[in-house]
């Protein structure tokens, strides 16, 4: 097992792999605590986009050395993906323009397992990207569509879940962790209950979920999941986990010259080969870490890699988290108000990402003066969580959210702020 503090230990070796900590503004460095819209690009993914960019040909082939360079430099990256999420093969990674799109595209190619008399469910925990394309595809066509509901705590609702499946649930979208609160959900239980009541497929946003704790694909038991390469310290890019087993259920939008196989029946047009060499960049970046902290394990397989950097990341995000809550609880000022899970105890349960609201300040208020006194880049917004806001009876809330490069001094820096403001 690593030193529990190994992450903490590196802290400023990771954080110098990320040249955006060199930008300023107005002379004094910004402290960027948004990674839930984005995190930054390591140096890696960088480097990678500007070499490949150099050298790779548009189109895959098995002629010459430049496009057999790009159909194995396409395979490379597929198989860094699927050791990343546990899949079972490259064929089951496809490549998209965005998690949305490949929600959408999917929504799609499932379009011929809903009529009237199916059912879908969505969860008012998820963000849009999973709701809209099921939403969209049920209305179009007839299928109804059942919503799960959020506990008074902003815990999704496990039996409320359980109670909306029957036979004719044709499909399950859930999220791996909240994008507005930071909550995870237990997907590997959620899903084995989900498919002891229905045959419902199910698919995972992953989004939120990637860049904080591992993902298995094989031990969640899902049969799509979603996220996203800028998520992760990469380029914009979506990936796609299908299940190998679920091809003949797909209709997909398809050239008609690409093949019907997966990946192939997914992807329109030529791949983006700098964004893909910026993925594998950000991977290998991970592939580093996990075997600097675990140098005994440093010829494992990659996969085994990822799981040691990721529950490393994990066990290190959860001291930011609790360092976090205790700074917040000192406050004591009747102005503030937390949502999501605030109990100590419990912060296995949520990555580092907070949403939180200061009375009398709109969150755009909150966000202009957090940048204009600190230089301090936090989010406002519905964060493309509306239903857990107006769950809230809210139009926006502010975010905190933090990364494996984020320390006790960035969260000093944040309150340290917060408590000016609320002093004035």
């Amino acid at each position: 097992m690593a030193d529990p503090d190994i992450i903490l230990s590196l802290f400023n070796r990771i954080r110098s792999r990320f040249p955006a900590f060199s930008l300023e503004s107005g002379g004094r460095p910004r402290l960027y605590l948004n990674s839930g819209a984005g995190s930054l690009m390591v140096d890696s993914c960088l480097k990678e986009i500007t070499s490949y960019s150099a050298s790779l040909n548009p189109m895959p082939g098995q002629i010459t050395p430049a496009e057999k360079q790009t159909f194995e430099f396409q395979q490379q990256v597929r198989q860094l993906v699927a050791d990343f999420i546990g899949a079972s093969g490259p064929q089951e990674i496809s490549f998209h323009f965005s998690t949305t799109a490949a929600l959408f595209n999917l929504a799609f190619a499932l379009r011929g397992q809903f009529r009237p008399g199916k059912n879908l469910v969505v969860t008012d925990m998820d963000h849009f990207a999973n709701i809209s394309p099921w939403e969209n595809l049920g209305q179009a066509q007839g299928a109804e569509i059942r919503r799960v509901r959020l506990t008074p705590e902003l815990m999704l609702d496990r039996a409320d879940l359980l109670n909306k499946l029957d036979k004719d649930t044709v499909l399950v979208a859930l999220t791996g962790a909240s994008n507005a609160l930071g909550t995870i959900l237990p997907l590997t239980d959620l899903i084995s209950d989900i498919k002891q009541k229905s045959e419902a497929l199910v698919v995972v946003d992953a989004v939120h979920l990637a860049p904080h704790a591992p993902l298995d694909v094989r031990e969640f038991g899902c049969d799509f999941l979603a996220f996203s390469g800028y998520k992760i310290f990469g380029p914009m890019l979506g990936l796609l986990y299908s299940r190998q087993e679920t091809r003949d259920q797909l209709s997909p939008y398809r050239v008609e010259t690409n093949q019907e196989a997966l990946p192939n029946c997914w992807e329109q047009g030529m791949l983006p080969n700098p964004n893909l060499a910026g993925l594998k960049g950000a991977l290998d970046y991970l592939l580093e870490l996990g075997r600097t902290v675990h140098p005994r394990e440093s010829s494992a397989p990659p996969r085994k890699i990822f799981r040691l950097a990721l529950e490393a990341i994990k066990k290190y995000e959860q001291d930011l988290s609790l360092y976090f809550l205790e700074r917040w609880k000192k406050l004591q000022s009747p102005r503030l108000r937390f949502y999501g899970i605030e109990n100590t105890a419990r912060v296995s349960s949520r990555t580092p990402t907070f949403a939180l609201e200061v009375i009398g300040l709109t969150p755009a208020e909150l966000k202009k003066l957090l940048w204009e006194r600190g230089g301090i880049i936090i989010a406002d917004g519905n964060h493309y969580s509306a239903v857990v806001v107006r769950h809230l009876k809210k139009n926006a809330l502010n975010r905190v959210s933090l990364a494996h490069y984020d320390g006790p001094d960035s969260i000093d820096l944040f309150f340290d702020s917060l408590e000016n403001i609320l002093s004035h």
